[in-house]
């Protein structure tokens, strides 16, 4: 099995919607992987997004062009080039969730790297920087909701808002506040015990 037969078993096996180079170091060499990937985006399977990385390229029949990369997946894939974690916050948090319908013009990720804005297309995606514990080692769903509600404001919390929050949260997400030690600002986990608490109706 060559190279990029190898490459596309993983993205297979993997799941991967967007990666880089590093994410194939355990299949090859890093300058026979860049060419494997330049090979593949000349076949049009994958598409460069910027330099370095690449996303599965889809068709759309209808509209008669290859679909545009989804920011989340790219900014996935730049975190675990530079080990980074990362989670949506501001307005991209709340229009994840169903709480704002505003498209952002601008994806915005908290990290525990250092700040970085790149450009993928005529889209931005800025990185900034925070504390340990706003990115705690917790799910991605806890992850979000700690973003939203710090958007949203302490006086700002409603019931309509507390609900659209535990929709997205998985009873394990909620388990995990529950029976978590968090260190997070008191508000906002005494916000998310209510929330991940309170039954479905």
């Amino acid at each position: 099995m060559n190279t990029k037969e190898l490459i596309l078993n993983k993205i297979k096996e993997e799941g991967l919607k967007a990666f880089s180079t590093s994410d194939f170091l355990d299949i090859n060499a890093y300058k026979n992987i860049s060419k494997a990937l330049e090979q593949l985006e000349d076949d049009k399977i994958i598409i460069r997004a910027r330099r370095g990385i690449y996303y599965i390229a889809n068709y759309d029949n209808e509209l008669g062009m290859f679909e545009a990369p989804n920011m989340k997946d790219i900014a996935d894939a730049i975190a675990r080039q530079f080990n980074w974690t990362i989670s949506p916050s501001g307005n991209y948090a709340l229009n994840i969730l169903g709480l704002s319908t505003q498209v952002p013009s601008k994806y915005v990720f908290v990290s525990n790297g250092p700040y970085n804005k790149y450009s993928v297309g005529k889209s931005i995606i800025e990185f900034k920087h925070t504390t340990s514990k706003e990115l705690g080692d917790y799910p991605y769903g806890v992850l979000l909701a700690i973003q939203a509600l710090k958007k949203i404001g302490k006086d700002h919390i409603d019931d309509n808002i507390r609900f659209k929050i535990r929709q997205n949260l998985s009873q394990q997400e909620r388990l995990f506040i529950i029976n978590g030690k968090n260190v997070i600002t008191s508000w906002i986990l005494q916000e998310l015990k209510r929330i991940a608490e309170e039954k479905d109706v």
